[in-house]
């Protein structure tokens, strides 16, 4: 081998060396951001459980609060009927004091 070759031999042989080392940085580099990644992904992931447990919750609390609205129109709706039948009742009773006091006044 001429010293010609062994330089250029050379000089190859630290192309490659340079190149790995490159290479090595680049994938640590890569290995860190995919590890970065995948912390954010958990904290995401994690963030989504809570969001959901407390969707759950709200559609808890808003089905009960529905039933207790539900209770109270059933009550409101049951006081109406309530106060139908009295004033229908009022009424009866008024026509028949309009009656007395007609025939009273008309003298029968």
């Amino acid at each position: 081998m001429t010293e010609e070759e062994y330089v250029r031999m050379r000089n190859l042989l630290n192309t490659v060396i340079e190149q790995q080392a490159a290479f090595a940085e680049n994938q640590t580099k890569a290995e860190t951001r995919v590890s970065a990644l995948e912390t954010k992904m958990d904290r995401n992931a994690d963030a989504i459980a809570a969001l959901l447990t407390l969707a759950q919750m709200h559609e808890e609390e808003i089905s009960t609060l529905n039933q207790r609205v539900d209770r109270k129109f059933e009550e409101v709706a049951e006081r109406f009927q309530q106060i139908g039948e009295k004033m229908a009742e009022t009424d009866d009773r008024i026509n028949a004091l309009v009656n007395i006091v007609e025939r009273h006044l008309s003298g029968h």
